[in-house]
């Protein structure tokens, strides 16, 4: 039979962390015991060329990172068993100084610290005392006899898809990421406000960075993907700077050998890596090492920590015939990552979803993706996707407008999705999930989201499209509470509170006490029945028959007053401004210059309004209908009454109006909350979460955020009930 060189992959040998050192000489004698010997990876890459005869019974260990345990545990026990050994090193973490001793730490030898602490050390701070020096690495090949190799220069990681696992004030945080997070980015927060994703190898995955979103996407930490040349210039970079750091170390010259990073690897890394001038590569796949095995694909198994020298002895018999080494094989598989979203509407109008619908393909944009937009021909979402259409990364905007004929644009969507090679396709409104799950169902290839962000109840099949869907996204819980009623599985919900993305691309300053008496209370929507305008008057008419004092009242978004007359009394009408139909900027002026937002709606699902006045500081009474209770609690960051309780809106507005110290509390408290959690940042995040698979039903943290607001107003003798200027 003809046979195979097994090739193990260790890490470090000590007692903190890796192979203990009596498990690690169980296995050298294993290795001795059953009749083999070590050979170097310049021998057997001579026998994989060709050039030397495979050896009956040979094998190579291998050790990747360099850990200082290789120099003072790892490298006497090999010597002892008269072994050669193979290592690979991170040629950014070669640092100077002497030679250490040769010993476990409790013979007097240097301290060993796990591998991950190793990691993050030299990540974090530069300290790469846990890895091998200079003057070891030489002391390695020419006092020991033992090859030194590459292992890129900094064995970058990137976080690989956006499931979350923790942040990184877990015990368990990867290392990598202090190697992703940027030193800025790491010390302007709190480690449990930095998230944490699955990792990756950054050399093989293009991976997803934390970025500051510019002023179009609202600013905020954008998780972006890199481009295939992104990743291509890096990973050319990473390879030379490692090639000519190694070569003046080893001293092989153009031989220069390679161990992939979590042996991963595919066809763009292995391009880079054979431009920098590496001529051959160990990854972590199984199979056979043979005559005509190609260099740059050497397989090798890893060696867990638990493993006996019994298991060494089964994967030398395993691995060391060519016909069972491939019977036994394993193969890597790269992850899929999501680069293409495809976003579709049949709405015309610039509405509360579309707007929605904008903000998303906004932070898709500003999260690296390709991102498609179809809208109907002539449809308001396009002058707001008119300047997404040009610039670095520029959406493509698809007019279409036959969603009524399902089969057709079934077959209009299957084709567009394979074009724009889309991952996800997700539709708003409603007619074009039907064409995108038809096209599902005909064969498509993309994962299909539908986005139902309003409560009314929806049509009798919906149930049915949604059994073809990933996920439907819907805006609040009570909205997902509706779909429940109408049979959507609960395992196809999936929670996406909408954002708030400031058109100058930061969010307004921070409310400051006001020394000026007097509170103005705001108004805003239109005069339809659902919004409750002629309860707000009632309110307001109430409030000024009580005689509460320095209340002004004003209205934004109301075009006709005339079936509303009979209700503004003659003290009210001193006191009422009807601003009229406003623009969005002049909406957010009126804000700004507010200091309550009353929103006594009779039907709603979760009004943009609502985060506009978040966002400007303001605490808000609200009516407890759609998911407005779900971001306002009742007593917290505002007040929640009843639908047409007329005299419990105006005892609310009234216990807001006297107390200008718990106004400001509750304006900081939804501030904060649209900053960390509803501007358009942490909605794409939540989103990619969605898209990459995760079932995300995470409620706001209101309670918390209240709490530490009233700490700080505490501290700054701003708490409630404090002497406060008025306005």
């Amino acid at each position: 039979m003809p046979h195979s060189i097994p090739v193990f992959c260790y890490h470090n040998v000590s007692r903190t962390d890796g192979h203990t050192p009596e498990r690690f000489e169980e296995h050298l004698a294993a290795i001795r015991d059953a009749g083999y010997r070590t050979i170097s990876a310049r021998e057997m890459l001579a026998c994989l060329r060709g050039n030397a005869p495979v050896p009956g019974k040979a094998c190579v260990l291998t050790f990747d990172d360099c850990h200082l345990s290789n120099w003072t545990i790892a490298a006497p026990l090999l010597a002892k068993y008269s072994m050669t050994g193979v290592f690979f090193c991170v040629t950014d973490f070669i640092g100077t100084g002497e030679k250490r001793p040769q010993l476990a730490p409790e013979a007097g030898g240097p301290e060993l610290l796990s591998a991950p602490e190793s990691f993050r050390r030299a990540l974090e701070a530069g300290d790469v005392s846990q890895f091998m020096n200079e003057a070891e690495l030489r002391a390695m090949v020419h006092d020991f006899g033992f090859e030194v190799h590459g292992h890129s220069a900094r064995h970058q990681g990137c976080f690989r898809s956006l499931i979350q696992t923790g942040s990184q004030a877990d015990a368990h945080a990867h290392w990598s990421a202090w190697g992703i997070y940027t030193p800025a980015q790491r010390q302007g927060c709190e480690p449990s406000a930095l998230p944490q994703f699955e990792t990756g190898s950054a050399y093989v995955y293009n991976g997803y960075w934390p970025t500051e979103g510019g002023l179009e996407a609202g600013g905020g930490l954008y998780y972006r993907r890199r481009s295939d040349a992104e990743r291509r210039a890096f990973c050319l970079e990473d390879f030379r700077r490692c090639y000519a750091r190694i070569r003046e170390v080893n001293g092989y010259g153009d031989e220069q050998y390679f161990c992939w990073p979590w042996g991963q690897f595919d066809a763009l890394s292995e391009a880079c890596l054979r431009e920098a001038g590496f001529t051959a590569a160990f990854t972590l796949e199984r199979s056979a090492n043979v005559s005509g095995t190609n260099p740059m694909r050497i397989h090798r198994i890893g060696v867990g920590k638990s493993k006996n020298g019994a298991w060494i002895k089964s994967r030398l018999r395993m691995y060391s015939g060519s016909l069972s080494s491939r019977l036994f094989f394993k193969y890597l598989r790269k992850r899929p990552e999501i680069a293409s979203v495809l976003y579709m509407t049949d709405s015309e109008k610039l509405s509360g979803g579309s707007r929605q619908m904008v903000n998303n393909i906004l932070g898709m944009r500003a999260s690296g993706l390709r991102v498609t937009a179809v809208i109907p021909p002539g449809s308001e979402i396009a002058t707001a996707l008119v300047p997404l259409a040009t610039g670095e990364n520029p959406v493509e905007v698809v007019e279409f407008g036959g969603f009524k004929q399902y089969v057709r644009a079934a077959s209009f969507v299957a084709e567009l999705a394979a074009r724009v090679q889309a991952d996800v396709v997700h539709t708003f409104h409603a007619k074009a999930y039907k064409s995108a799950a038809l096209a599902k169902a005909r064969g498509a290839r993309f994962s299909l989201f539908v986005n139902r962000g309003v409560i009314f109840p929806p049509n009798t099949i919906f149930a049915l499209y949604c059994l073809a869907a990933q996920g439907v996204t819907v805006n609040s819980l009570k909205c997902a509470e509706v779909l429940r009623k109408y049979q959507v599985p609960r395992n196809r919900l999936r929670l996406v509170y909408n954002s708030f993305l400031p058109e100058n691309g930061t969010l307004p300053p921070e409310r400051q006490p006001r020394k000026k008496r007097g509170a103005r209370v705001l108004y805003v929507g239109n005069e339809a029945p659902a919004k409750g305008f002629d309860v707000f008057l009632r309110a307001a008419a109430e409030l000024v028959a009580r005689g509460v004092r320095d209340l002004e009242f004003v209205a934004a978004g109301v075009r006709n007053m005339k079936p509303f007359e009979e209700l503004v009394t003659p003290g009210l009408r001193l006191r009422l401004r009807v601003a009229g139909h406003l623009p969005h900027a002049g909406v957010l002026a009126e804000l700004r210059d507010a200091d309550i937002l009353v929103l006594p709606s009779r039907q709603e699902s979760l009004p943009n309004a609502l985060l506009e006045g978040f966002a400007c500081s303001l605490p808000a009474v609200v009516t407890e209908v759609g998911g407005m209770p779900e971001l306002v609690h009742d007593g917290v960051n505002g007040f929640v009454r009843a639908s047409e309780d007329v005299p419990g809106l105006a005892d609310a507005v009234a216990r807001l109006a006297e107390d200008p110290a718990l106004r400001l509390r509750m304006g900081r408290v939804n501030r904060r909350l649209v900053a960390r959690h509803l501007g358009n940042a942490a909605k794409t995040l939540t989103l990619l979460r969605t898209y990459f698979g995760e079932a995300l039903f995470e409620p706001l943290p209101i309670e918390d955020l209240a709490r530490q607001v009233a700490a700080e107003m505490s501290l700054s003798g701003l708490e409630e009930g404090a002497p406060c200027q008025h306005r």
